[in-house]
């Protein structure tokens, strides 16, 4: 007798719940037939797989190593399952990317926007925190790509460099900084900056080291530091591509550093040796085409 799928799948049900009614709900089928097809496979195997007493069932030493064996290869079987599936074309399929605040809140919906218009059945996740939490997402498994400024190091991460943004000075309007300041300027003020995780919070304390500085407030998020300034709360450094909404307003005016030139470079992150699904490729295909200068698709990639 041939062992069949079907037969491995009621086993693995069985040795996972210890119980025969409780598998045979699992696997969608009566319990008579549960407790056949074990009987089939102890009669294959010509040992007892399961000592059946009135508390319940329990592995035998043979049923136990089948089990470890077993429970391996049908995962590898559905796996390879849901790879081949993806080949009949993105029909359909969901992305979770996880991205820092700038280009998260800012830059990335006006990509994702054309990507969806280019793959309507793709869905799209977009989770959007400091580079602490980003970086811990994809770590976790809860994000197939990662944006991110900081490239990870000593992780099996492969990273590929994706855009740059330059940092900007931001202050309310009845300062009248001038279009280029100092460092020294900046640290003068008081400032709003972001909260402790933050790669531009952490860059901005390098470059105003050994300097004595007044926060006005840390906040979460770029977006809540640009309300802040605009209303009034004091200065802050922050990515160019965030500041638009506000400078356009007349909420905020914009300076540049002219003894210093700060800027995040961004890294797009996934697991080196994980397999990536069409339409994560997809995706990383779109933002790698993606002029980020322009706001458009490159036409020579």
């Amino acid at each position: 007798m041939a062992v069949t799928l079907q037969q491995l799948e009621i086993f693995r049900a069985v040795a996972r719940n210890l119980s025969f009614s409780v598998a045979a709900r699992e696997v969608y089928t009566s319990q008579p037939h549960v407790s056949n097809q074990i009987r089939k496979l102890e009669e294959h195997y010509r040992v007892p797989l399961f000592v059946r007493s009135r508390p319940g069932v329990t592995l035998t030493e043979a049923g136990a190593a089948l089990y470890e064996r077993i429970s391996a290869i049908l995962t590898d079987i559905e796996d390879a399952e849901r790879v081949v599936e993806q080949f009949r074309g993105l029909r359909r399929g969901s992305v979770t990317v996880a991205a820092t605040a700038s280009i998260g809140s800012h830059v990335l919906p006006g990509v994702l926007a054309d990507f969806r218009r280019q793959h309507p059945e793709i869905v799209v996740r977009l989770h959007v925190s400091n580079t602490e939490e980003v970086l811990a997402m994809i770590e976790r498994d809860d994000a197939e790509i990662a944006i991110t400024p900081a490239r990870p190091m000593g992780r099996d991460l492969e990273s590929q460099k994706l855009c740059a943004e330059e940092l900007v000075v931001i202050s309310p309007p009845h300062l009248k900084l001038p279009p280029h300041i100092t460092l020294d300027v900046l640290a003068a003020q008081q400032l709003v900056v972001r909260e402790d995780g933050s790669l531009t919070l952490g860059l901005m304390n390098e470059l105003l080291a050994d300097r004595d500085l007044d926060y006005a407030a840390h906040l979460s998020g770029t977006t809540a530091v640009n309300e802040a300034v605009a209303a009034g709360m004091g200065v802050a450094l922050v990515p160019g591509s965030s500041t638009r909404p506000w400078e356009q307003a007349g909420a905020v005016c914009v300076s540049r550093l002219s003894d210093a030139s700060p800027s995040h470079q961004f890294f797009l992150v996934h697991f080196a040796h994980r397999y990536i699904t069409p339409a994560t490729r997809a995706l990383m295909r779109h933002l790698r085409s993606w002029d980020f200068e322009d706001a458009g698709p490159r036409v020579h990639f």
